[in-house]
């Protein structure tokens, strides 16, 4: 998953290397303000929350404070604050993980940023050989992709993979698995 903290600091940065992964700027703007919107009110319904949390243990403490000097009328206003703060509490809680949640789940939708070294393309076809290492084997036969041995031994199912998760995905079986 993206690092919400690098986004924020590097807002182009990401619309950048989402351009250069094929997705429109248009799109790749509208995420850019969609992740930094709810970045924004996450971060706003945390500071609320701590707020209310520490006012609420502050109050909780004066009322002890107030008790002590019998001083009744201010310990049953600062008990009335206190259970005011405990009913606000919960719904900022599920608020705070719910934004949690949205922004989670954006943040797994986008795909990968590439390197600055990797060279622009459509798919990796595109791909550029670094480097090779050793001299590759000839066969006298038509060597199989390891996915097509993994079919054929009935050990590797993409069709189900493609159901479950999408594209780009296996589900392994029997000694496979």
């Amino acid at each position: 998953m993206h690092d919400i903290k690098w986004i924020r600091d590097e807002p182009e940065g990401l619309v950048r290397a989402l351009v250069r992964r094929q997705v429109p700027e248009a799109d790749a703007i509208a995420l850019r303000d969609t992740l930094l919107g709810l970045d924004a009110r996450r971060r706003e319904t945390l500071t609320t929350l701590e707020a209310l949390l520490a006012r609420r243990n502050a109050a909780s403490k004066e009322i002890g404070q107030a008790k002590a000097s019998k001083d009744e009328a201010r310990a049953g206003a600062l008990m009335a604050e206190v259970a005011k703060l405990k009913e606000d509490v919960p719904a900022l809680e599920a608020e705070a993980k719910a934004i949690d949640l949205a922004l989670a789940t954006e943040l797994a939708a986008i795909p990968n940023v590439p390197l600055d070294e990797a060279p622009d393309g459509a798919d990796e076809h595109d791909n550029v050989e670094l480097k090779v290492h050793g001299a590759r084997p000839t066969y006298g036969f038509a060597p199989k992709q390891h996915f097509e041995l993994g079919e054929a031994l009935g050990l590797m199912d993409f069709d189900t993979a493609a159901k479950l998760s999408g594209a780009r995905f296996v589900v392994n079986k029997g000694p496979m698995a």
